[in-house]
């Protein structure tokens, strides 16, 4: 009795499976650069906070506050008039966020006046930014 076998095919790489990996992949980098906050300007040294909730850097502006008092705006350097002049001619301060990075040892009477010109603004919410 004869057996019939089927001829022998090449072993093969699937390309399917390999492509949907390398997608995947290349979805997750691009996602966590995104996510990444990239915070240009003054270096500061933030104060730590126990128990404070993680906050959503997306579409927020940030205030950073120097040690010797420096403002920055986005990071660009501004006085206190500027960064009030700015923040209320911004056409989405209702619903604009604003985080203050103020440096630990920065004075807090600074915090307060930076603080203050914030809320001259129209800022709809402040949030202080710990580490």
């Amino acid at each position: 009795m004869k057996v019939y076998l089927p001829p022998r095919r090449q072993p093969r790489i699937e390309m399917i499976p390999l492509i949907d990996s390398f997608f995947l992949l290349l979805a997750f980098f691009m996602s966590s650069v995104l996510s990444m906050e990239v915070v240009r300007g003054l270096p500061v040294e933030l104060p730590k906070a126990g128990g404070a909730p993680s906050v959503s850097q997306q579409g927020r502006r940030v205030v950073t506050l120097g040690r010797e008092g420096q403002i920055q705006l986005d990071g660009e350097t501004v006085s206190l008039e500027e960064l009030v002049r700015r923040l209320s001619s911004d056409p989405s301060r209702e619903s604009s966020r604003v985080g203050i990075r103020a440096d630990e040892s920065a004075p807090y009477r600074s915090v307060v006046e930076v603080l203050a010109a914030v809320r001259r603004g129209g800022a709809a919410r402040v949030t202080l930014l710990t580490q």
